[in-house]
């Protein structure tokens, strides 16, 4: 299994514009092929930095949701959003 943690750090002002972007890209991809959990979460510390996190089947299920049209534009419109680069974790859960 794949685990991607994805921080982003929203400005304020952008905050509706991004829940806007990101809340049907959620939607469509809970249903993807491969996808065991597509979650975001927001700080209780930090207000507008949110945490997606993603469990994926395989490498696979990544490379098919990285041609996701919603997904390819919250990366296109993430750069007005952000305040700070984003971070990306990638790690993988060997299964017994």
């Amino acid at each position: 299994m794949k685990i991607i943690n994805a921080t982003f750090f929203i400005k304020e002002y952008k905050r509706d514009k991004f829940l806007a972007t990101v809340t049907p890209l959620i939607e469509a991809t809970l249903l993807e092929e491969g996808c065991i959990g597509y979650h975001l979460y927001e700080s209780f510390e930090e207000p507008n930095r949110f945490i997606m996190i993603e469990n994926r089947k395989n490498q696979a299920a990544i490379n098919a949701h990285n041609k996701n049209p919603l997904l390819l534009d919250l990366f296109n419109k993430l750069p007005t959003y952000s305040s700070k680069q984003p971070i990306l974790t990638i790690s993988t859960l060997e299964e017994k």
